[in-house]
């Protein structure tokens, strides 16, 4: 029995596999009926059998080499509204994977233990053409997902980077109007003030968090200009923030390059609030900033509890915070722990390196080295 014959034959019997794996899978806690199950299976079922039956390219010689490899219209339809409706009814990517891989060994089993097979040249064709437009199937949802999940990325991220920038934006000029007009004493607003800043920067990382892991790498626009010169701006800032902490900077010779300013200075605050943060108190925090033959390279330095050999090996990841209760002389911090991954993705984006070194008696460093160019 051709292969496209066995689909369409025992086509109820493999969808009913399809239903009862399905099933099984893990989503998103609510229960599917057999409909939802189901889904567009039968669709998908009946493209593939078409697939089946196309003739193949080798049997025509004035056909062009690409001919007959691309899925067609109803594959590609079906293959990507089961994808909508999975991702959907809450099942991740990978469980929809397995699903395919199910279907996949089903039919072949079934094929096999129906006759499939004997025909040798014939039933080998029929079973990498099956093979070739499974694959194909599961490319085109996985491309229809990953397309979604991109566009629902984006829409939070304008959620999150626009609408609620606003609010928080009228909050702050308002508490600073209310100072101005006497109507409310400066250090009644600086609580306000200062919790709108400490939002403002969850959602700049929230923000940079979801864009490098949707795009691959953080996107920047590095321009001409001096690394001290922008350093020293993110360094007075600093010091107004955090009037009871020392910042000393030091730097020994040119520092001309290429880079986003922005990006510089968001690295830099970054750290300097890690150092600040978990450094011992009274204790000085350091940048000093030196050049290498065609790099420049710069570190942050704090005194206090070293960062254990473990702790070290995975800090650079996302939603990873200090053990600050093994550190007793360090403050609690209350951060998302993204601040050390969105460091290390603006050096990676800048094609430069960051690593540590921390130890009792030399205190912690995180040094960064960045191509001028």
């Amino acid at each position: 029995m051709r292969l496209s014959t066995h689909l369409r034959a025992n086509a109820q019997d493999i969808l009913a596999a399809w239903d009862a794996f399905a099933a099984t899978l893990v989503h998103d806690g609510s229960l599917l009926d057999q409909a939802t199950l189901r889904d567009h299976a039968g669709e998908i079922l009946a493209a593939i059998a078409d697939e089946l039956d196309r003739p193949p390219a080798s049997e025509n010689p004035d056909t062009p080499p690409d001919a007959g490899k691309g899925p067609s219209e109803d594959l590609e339809s079906a293959a990507e509204t089961h994808a909508d409706t999975r991702m959907v009814s809450g099942f991740a990517i990978d469980t929809m994977i397995t699903e395919y891989r199910a279907f996949r060994s089903n039919v072949v089993r079934q094929w096999v233990d129906a006759g499939g097979g004997r025909d040798q040249p014939r039933d080998m064709e029929d079973l990498v053409r099956f093979h070739d437009a499974m694959d194909q199937a599961i490319a085109e949802s996985v491309a229809r997902y990953t397309d979604q999940t991109r566009k629902s990325t984006d829409l939070f991220i304008g959620i999150l980077g626009h609408d609620i920038r606003n609010p928080l934006g009228t909050i702050s000029m308002s508490a600073q109007y209310l100072v101005r007009s006497g109507q409310l004493a400066a250090n009644a607003a600086e609580p306000i003030i200062n919790s709108v800043v400490r939002i403002n920067s969850v959602i700049e990382h929230v923000v940079d968090f979801t864009r490098a892991q949707s795009e691959g790498l953080m996107p920047i626009n590095p321009k001409p200009g001096n690394l001290v010169t922008q350093f020293s701006k993110i360094m007075e800032e600093t010091r107004v923030r955090n009037p009871q902490s020392i910042l000393r900077m030091d730097s020994s010779g040119s520092f001309e390059g290429r880079w986003d300013e922005g990006r510089m200075g968001q690295l830099l605050s970054n750290l300097l609030a890690n150092a600040i943060s978990y450094g011992a108190r009274g204790e000085p925090v350091t940048v000093r900033l030196w050049e290498l033959a065609d790099q420049v390279a710069f570190s942050v330095h704090n005194f206090g509890a070293p960062i254990s050999v473990e702790e070290q090996a995975r800090i650079f990841k996302p939603l990873v915070r200090g053990s600050a209760a093994e550190r007793g002389e360090r403050r609690v911090p209350n951060g998302l722990g993204l601040g050390l991954f969105i460091c290390q993705e603006i050096v990676r984006a800048h094609g430069g390196t960051i690593h540590l070194t921390s130890d009792e008696s030399r205190g912690t460093s995180f040094i960064v080295k960045l191509p001028r160019g």
